[in-house]
């Protein structure tokens, strides 16, 4: 426990049962607990016996647990950020941690977004706006032929139980994931058993 950085309540299938700590090392580890709940009266107790240790490296035991806005709220991330004292992928991973995005789940694995527009120019002009995609919009609504076909189908779709959707996937899924990691280990073993 002294050794404890960060911890984050971590969903898992889908279902608000995990954490995942994070060590003074570096190296992580993810918990799933069978019901819910479990994992945020674990996470009491930890924080319970944080506080009583003399010598703690947690680092604001205060964060943990807050949701996602709260965390970037409470955090000087952005600020640092704004600043240069952290890198653009750094800050996108901590948007990731925050987000409940993780190396050690695929299938809420971390995602980067999709900056640039421009395709066919020979050098990038990195001060021109046209040069970057909207960030105001999802990639799929860049497009306004196909966000019309997106509009038509989710208002055409009628089912009792599935509500009515936009995207019929998600960007980030676990053949995705591996599709991108399959040379590397153990994302080649992986990729082997979810093709059968």
């Amino acid at each position: 426990i002294a050794d404890f950085l960060h911890i984050y309540m971590r969903r898992y299938l889908l279902r608000h049962t995990a954490l995942e700590f994070f060590l003074c090392n570096g190296k992580s580890f993810f918990l799933n607990f069978f019901r819910p709940g479990e994992n945020s009266n674990v996470l009491k107790r930890i924080v319970r016996l944080i506080d009583n240790l003399p010598h703690s490296k947690a680092e604001n035991v205060r964060l943990f647990g807050l949701n996602p806005r709260q965390l970037v709220r409470n955090t000087n991330w952005t600020r640092r950020w704004v600043n240069r004292e952290i890198s653009n992928f750094e800050y996108l991973m901590h948007l990731n941690t925050a987000a409940g995005r993780t190396y050690n789940d695929m299938t809420q694995y971390p995602v980067f977004p999709w900056v640039i527009a421009d395709y066919e120019s020979h050098t990038l002009n990195l001060r021109a706006a046209k040069t970057y995609r909207d960030l105001s919009k999802p990639v799929g609504a860049l497009n306004a032929t196909r966000l019309a076909k997106l509009k038509e189908r989710s208002a055409l779709f009628d089912d009792p139980v599935i509500p009515k959707f936009l995207y019929g996937t998600h960007y980030s899924t676990v053949g995705a994931v591996l599709y991108y990691l399959i040379r590397m280990e153990p994302f080649t073993t992986y990729a082997l058993a979810l093709q059968n």
